[in-house]
This record gives C-alpha cells, sequence and structure tokens, in this order.
C-alpha cells in the first residue's frame, strides 16, 4: 500500500476505529470471564455445601440407628468409627475436584468462544468502517480530482456538488463561489491589461511617429508643433499612470483612512475656479464652510474628476452645488451635456469604459477617472448617484461624504 494511501483519512479511521473497538471488546471479554468463572465457582461451592451438608446428616442418621450395639462392642466400635471417616472425605475431595473441573471447563468454553467471536467482530467492523468511511469520502475524491484539472485558463469549471446536503455539499458549493470569484478576477484582470496597453500603445505610437518625422525634418516650425504633441501625449500617459497606481493603491489598502476635517467648500472653489476658463459658464452655489470628514488630496481628486467630466460633456453650463446637514456632505456637480442614459449609469464606474465608443481619445478621457472617484468614495463610506439634472437637463453626479461640524447651506436641487 502507498505512503499516502497509509495518511489517508480513510486509513487513519478505519485504524483508529478498529484498535478502539479491539480495545473496548478484548477488556469487555476479559471482565465477562472474570464474572463468569467468580459465578461458576460460587455456584460450584454452594453446590459442594449443600451436597456435605446432606452427607453429614446421612451419618448423623445412620450413627443414631447403630447406637445400642456400641455397649457390647466398644472396641469394635470405636474402630468401625474410625474406618468409617475415610469414605466422606475421599467422597469430599471427588465432589471438590468435580466443581473445579466444571468450572475450569466453563470458563475454557467461555473464553474459547471470545477469542474466535472479538477478532471477527473486529475484523468485520474495520471492514465496516473502512466501506462507510470510503463512500462517505467518494465526493471528496471527485471535488479533487476536479480541482486538479482547473488550471489558470480553465477557471470556468466547478467542482461536483453532491446532492446529500451534508458538510461535504456545502464545502463543494462555497469551492464553486470561490472559482466563481477567481473568474470574474482573472476576467477583469485580463481586461484591465489589454485596455491599459491599448491606452498606452496610442501615446506611444504617436510620440514614435514623432520622433520619426523630427529625425528627418529640418524645419523649425514643424519640429516645435512635434515637441507640443509628444509633451502632451507624455502627459496623457503620465496621468494614466498615475491613476492606475491610485486605483491599485485604494484597492490594496484596507487600513482605516487618516481622515481630518476638510473644507468641502473651499475644494470646490478651487475646482471651479480651474475650470472657468474652460466652458462658457460654470458656476457654483455652497456655503461659506462646509467641513467633511476625508483626506484632503483624494477629495480634492474627487471633485476635479467630477467636474472635469463634466466639463467635457456639457454643452456650455456647468453647476457645481454643495449642501450640508448634521450627518453628511453632498456634492452635486451638473451639465447641460447629452445626459446618461439609466442603462449606463453602474457601467459607467468601470475601468475604460467610454459610453461613446467613437470619441476621439483626445476629448473623451481615458476612462479612469470616474473608476477613481467611485473607488475613493466607497473608501471614505460614502456614496455616488448619477441621475438626470432638471434644472440643467444634462447628467448630475452626487456624492455624500460624513460631516464633521453642521453649517448652514442654501437650498439645491438634487437629482431626481
Amino acid at each position: 500500500m502507498k505512503l499516502g494511501r497509509l495518511r489517508s483519512v480513510r486509513w487513519k479511521t478505519t485504524v483508529a476505529a478498529t484498535l478502539v473497538t479491539a480495545l473496548v471488546l478484548g477488556l469487555a471479554s476479559y471482565f465477562i470471564v472474570r464474572l463468569v468463572e467468580r459465578d461458576l465457582e460460587g455456584n460450584a461451592r454452594s453446590a459442594l455445601s449443600s451436597a456435605l451438608e446432606s452427607a453429614s446428616h446421612s451419618v448423623s442418621g445412620e450413627g443414631s440407628t447403630d447406637g445400642g450395639g456400641e455397649a457390647d462392642g466398644g472396641q469394635h466400635g470405636g474402630e468401625g468409627s474410625g474406618e468409617s471417616g475415610s469414605p466422606g472425605d475421599a467422597q469430599q475431595r471427588a465432589l471438590a475436584d468435580a466443581s473445579v473441573r466444571e468450572v475450569e471447563a466453563g470458563v475454557d468454553a467461555a473464553s474459547n468462544a471470545l477469542l474466535i467471536i472479538v477478532p471477527v467482530v473486529v475484523v468485520a467492523l474495520g471492514l465496516a468502517i473502512w466501506w462507510t468511511v470510503g463512500r462517505a469520502l467518494r465526493p471528496v475524491r471527485d471535488i479533487s480530482a476536479q480541482v486538479t484539472e482547473i488550471s489558470g485558463s480553465t477557471l470556468d469549471e466547478r467542482v461536483p456538488v453532491p446532492a446529500s446536503e451534508d458538510e461535504i455539499a456545502e464545502l463543494a458549493a462555497l469551492m464553486n463561489e470561490m472559482l466563481d470569484r477567481l473568474q470574474s478576477s482573472s476576467e477583469q484582470q485580463r481586461a484591465f491589461v489589454a485596455d491599459a496597453s491599448h491606452e498606452l500603445r496610442s501615446p506611444l505610437s504617436t510620440i514614435v511617429a514623432a520622433a520619426e518625422i523630427a529625425s528627418v525634418s529640418p524645419d523649425p516650425i514643424k519640429l516645435h508643433k512635434l515637441a507640443e504633441t509628444v509633451s502632451g501625449e507624455a502627459q496623457r500617459m503620465q496621468l494614466l499612470v498615475a491613476n492606475l497606481l491610485d486605483l491599485a493603491r485604494l484597492e490594496e489598502d484596507r487600513l482605516e483612512l487618516d481622515t481630518t476635517e476638510v473644507d468641502v467648500a473651499a475644494v470646490c472653489r478651487d475646482a471651479v475656479d480651474r475650470f472657468e476658463e474652460e466652458v462658457s459658464a460654470i458656476s457654483l452655489n455652497c456655503p461659506a464652510v462646509a467641513r467633511a470628514d476625508g483626506v484632503l488630496s483624494q477629495i480634492e481628486q474627487v471633485v476635479v474628476n467630477l467636474v472635469d467630466n463634466a466639463v467635457t460633456h456639457a454643452a456650455g453650463r456647468v453647476v457645481v452645488t454643495v449642501a450640508v446637514d448634521d450627518a453628511e456632505v453632498l456634492i452635486a456637480v451638473e451639465d447641460d451635456g447629452p445626459g446618461i442614459s439609466p442603462e449606463d449609469r453602474e457601467r459607467i464606474f468601470e475601468r475604460f469604459v467610454r459610453l461613446d465608443s467613437s470619441r476621439a481619445r483626445s476629448t473623451g478621457g481615458i476612462g479612469i477617472g470616474l473608476a477613481l472617484v467611485k473607488a475613493i468614495v466607497d473608501r471614505h463610506r460614502g456614496a455616488i448617484r448619477v441621475g438626470d439634472s432638471t434644472a440643467l437637463g444634462g447628467a448630475c453626479f452626487e456624492v455624500t461624504f460624513q460631516a464633521a461640524t453642521y453649517s448652514i447651506h442654501p437650498e439645491s436641487t438634487p437629482c431626481p
């Protein structure tokens, strides 16, 4: 038998149960034999005592019947009396020997029977345990065989779930759930690598083409334009890499955030000032102070990405609103662009998603900004929602953070 089989659960369970059963039956047999021997000896002593008592009474009765003859032949009577003791002793010894032989015969018979019965029972029980455990572990062997066939390229396969509805079936179901998560993670990783490669290929191709043109063109004006092109594409790659690193850090970091009080109103004012030259009309409605618990750099990134997204898709107008109550700080960013259809309102927070696939990459962004916004909001245990703007007719993004202080704020129109 192979060493692996000797270490199996089936083998260990069978050996352990068989040894315990053999020990229990052996001790039980020993005590049973001792009890039988003691009972037989007790019965033999009782029978011997009864026989001796009966014999004693018989001898006493004969002596009293012959008592008149003792006067005439005292000497003979005395000798006869001495001689009569010998047959009684022989009878006692014979009865004792017979009792001992009966006890020994009974004990030997019981011992011989147990010597045959106990090993047979132990072997039969061991075989029954071996078969039962093997049958119970058969689904485990099937699961193990299936798991060995699953690799990184076959994560769509699943382990068989037995119909027993026991712990093994529960384990198989949990393994299938784990495989579902692994498959989903693997698919996301492959899609992420493909999208990132695609995003990097475009600026790299532009940079290579510009370098090739610059190497053969002596025109300073053309070289200046090529330098601007290369600089723009390099900045675009730098932004992409920075956003990807931020996403990776947010997903890997599971520690509590080191939060401080952040003035969201000031952050929004800075963002509006930054984009006021890129759109026809951008306005801000907010209280003097709106403090939230969070990380300043990450909240700034959320506001900047939302405003940048609104400016990119707006026809000419963007409105940023900040509102505060006892529990949370609300940031709403609205635009007068085409809006977002209800079926796309969850998908836009995925990586590298562009709702308009025909949009040029130079105007449509890199598809990371909103995914980064959602990751930061989730990390702050806030909420983000997208809907239609009732005031401007375009999209409306709402983000909430936990408020640090209470401030009076003007009324604002929420997203429907």
